[in-house]
């Protein structure tokens, strides 16, 4: 199930690769304006341009993590960060 792009999480997005607002339209196919529009909260994002703003923040290593469930008395929100690459077996966490 895929998270729900919400304004907060593409701003956040494109602060964590450094993108204008231009950039990320312009990579996405999404108007600027929309992007802009959404953004603001002035117009609801459509599941068309939702798909092309993750494909294209996704094609570049961002990875958005769902709201998780209420446990133990504590909501953890979304969020983005860098998709990590697949782990080594070799390392070992401590």
């Amino acid at each position: 199930m895929a998270t729900l792009l919400t304004a907060d999480l593409i701003r956040a997005a494109r602060a964590l690769l450094g993108w204008s607002q231009l950039e990320l339209a312009h990579r996405s196919g999404v108007t600027q304006k929309a992007l802009s529009d959404f953004e603001l909260e002035k117009k609801p994002l459509t599941a068309k341009a939702s798909e092309k703003l993750r494909t294209a923040l996704e094609a570049h290593k961002v990875q958005f993590i769902a709201v998780n469930s209420e446990t133990s008395g504590e909501i953890v929100g979304g969020g983005v960060r860098w998709r990590p690459d697949p782990p080594r077996m070799d390392i070992k966490i401590l």
